[in-house]
């Protein structure tokens, strides 16, 4: 997961909606992992222009703090996403 997204991060993508969910495990080797459902995300630039309050996207327990507060998506918010996902790996719930 960790791999996927810095391959995200790196061509300067946010994804904006990165939960569980959004997680696809191969039934043949545990270490195939990918990140799907991209329809939420862009590009960093494009994205700072559109983020409001009013253009919060995702599921709330894997949004950011800051961008429940109306600021910005940005490449640390997915990382936050990634922390209540590995949470949840470690310890089978959501921590909120």
């Amino acid at each position: 997961i960790c791999l996927g997204l810095n391959c995200i991060h790196s061509c300067n993508i946010i994804h904006r909606d990165l939960h569980s969910g959004n997680i696809l495990l191969s039934s043949k080797k545990i270490s195939d992992v990918s990140i799907c459902d991209f329809g939420l995300c862009g590009l960093a630039s494009e994205i700072k222009s559109e983020n409001s309050k009013e253009n919060i996207y995702g599921i709330v327990p894997y949004i950011a703090p800051e961008v429940l507060r109306g600021d910005e998506f940005t490449q640390a918010s997915d990382i936050y996403s990634l922390g209540i996902i590995i949470n949840e790996i470690i310890f089978g719930n959501q921590p909120f």
